[in-house]
């Protein structure tokens, strides 16, 4: 065979692999959103440093920037796959070395009817969004960000993971593993593998009728990276029940345990026995003729976390917040550990005019248990956290208030004004009980 027709059977290969690849491609959206905003925030110290002889320490302002771009491409033989990239910046600090990373959001491929016709097979970097997101929502709740952002607004929330989905209708099986943190790829001597984050689990939900559904759950997350020779290993089990009890009331519970093995500060190991509790409420107020027409809701929910007593004993009583993704109230979302709590909120909403919604939400806070101190859990747009604040032994941490309006400018364009306040209570001691206050205004585009 001479060089001529060799080159000419090469060529002909790459081109109708070229041809064949892009003939594979069914249908591609591409897609996105992007939120430019303005933001504002005082006191989040609660007075910490301004009692410190320094004000301008407790005051946050910066213009932000949030984009993402998602591309959705469906291959042949029920294979589709998406990409997400996402940018997050505050305005003027373009050249930075980590302010402008425009970093992998989302990275996955969905085989339908992967071996058997019920099952779905999702692998790579995706988000996981179980339940209300009391367990299993965001990889990255108290994780680090890039600066220049504070981190408690970030949208990265994504695993990444395995996710098997079985659907039996009314039956719907997931069972999920997700590599959490990847520490040392290469052992030595000195440094082990065996030295990563590992989230193991199964959630089985049940379609008890149209509008009820039933959901159990168990997870495994097994952490290597933060203790001396000892594992720290949680095990949660729980369920939801969710439904519409009667007209107009759209009603939820959700409990779950906390077992395994905790090591505490000198390696000693104590064994997880903690617990949550989160009943929710929401009542739309259809029937009353006047005000129907303005679409009022109230909602009521009620949230405990478990917290741990002083003692000397084999129990670890304190839960551990997991990957949850709830934010009962804007500021404490920020300055308060989701952890060791018992929370009352109320909220209601209503739509005065067409395109506008107006928002309330109003939170009573409590320690579960007495603490002597609270580390805020997220940090500021400097990368810094919003600091440690002392507290008396009394358990009432305050009171924390949220409204918003929300203007639908058109069906890819929503402009939000929103402002927060919390007020600290006995909890807090005087140097630490100054009113936190936020404003946040926004626009979001859809595209």
């Amino acid at each position: 065979m001479n060089k001529r027709l060799i080159f000419l059977l090469a060529f002909a290969f790459v081109v109708g692999t070229g041809l064949s690849a892009y003939a594979a491609v069914q249908n591609m959206k591409v897609g996105g959103d992007l939120i430019a905003g303005g933001i504002v925030r005082d006191n989040f110290s609660l007075g910490g440093n301004s009692a410190a002889g320094n004000k301008n320490a407790d005051k946050e302002n910066l213009f932000l920037s949030q984009l993402r771009v998602k591309v959705d491409a469906d291959l042949t033989d029920n294979v589709a796959t998406t990409v997400r990239l996402i940018n997050e910046r505050s305005w003027g600090q373009a050249g930075g070395t980590t302010i402008d990373i425009i970093d992998l959001d989302l990275a996955y491929v969905t085989l339908k009817e992967f071996l058997y016709s019920p099952l779905t097979l999702t692998l790579g970097r995706q988000e996981i969004d179980l339940g209300n997101g009391l367990i299993i929502s965001n990889s990255r709740n108290y994780g680090t960000f890039l600066s220049g952002t504070p981190s408690d607004l970030s949208l990265r929330k994504a695993f990444d993971a395995i996710r098997a989905n079985l659907n039996y209708d009314p039956l719907e099986v997931d069972a999920i593993y997700a590599k959490v943190a990847e520490n040392t790829r290469r052992g030595t001597v000195l440094a082990p593998q065996n030295d990563d984050k590992d989230l193991y689990g199964v959630n089985v939900s049940y379609n008890i009728t149209k509008e009820t559904k039933a959901e159990g759950y168990l997870f495994y997350l097994k952490n290597a990276s933060t203790t001396t020779n000892k594992n720290d290993n949680l095990c949660v089990v729980g369920g939801l029940l969710s439904g519409k009890p009667i007209d107009n009331l759209t009603a939820s519970i959700e409990s779950a345990f906390q077992l395994g093995d905790r090591t505490t500060t000198g390696s000693t190991q104590k064994d997880y026995k903690a617990w949550a509790l989160q009943p929710i409420l929401t009542y739309d107020l259809k029937g009353i003729q006047k005000i129907e027409k303005y679409a009022p809701q109230v909602s009521l929910s009620c949230t405990y976390l478990s917290g741990d007593k002083v003692s000397t004993d084999s129990r670890y009583q304190l839960w551990n917040p997991v990957f949850f993704d709830q934010s009962l109230n804007s500021i404490t979302h920020a300055i308060i550990p989701f952890s060791n709590l018992q929370v009352i909120n109320l909220g209601t909403s209503a739509k005065p005019v067409n395109d506008v919604t107006l928002l309330l939400d109003y939170g009573y806070y409590r320690l579960a248990k007495k603490a002597s101190s609270l580390t805020a859990p997220y940090n500021d747009s400097d990368g810094v956290s919003y600091g440690t604040y002392t507290l008396t032994g009394n358990k009432e941490l305050g009171s924390a208030l949220d409204i918003c309006a929300l203007y639908d400018y058109t069906e890819d364009v929503q402009i939000g004004l929103a402002t927060s306040m919390f007020f600290p209570g006995k909890a807090f001691d005087s140097n630490n009980d100054a009113k936190a206050m936020q404003v946040i205004g926004s626009m979001k585009v859809t595209f």
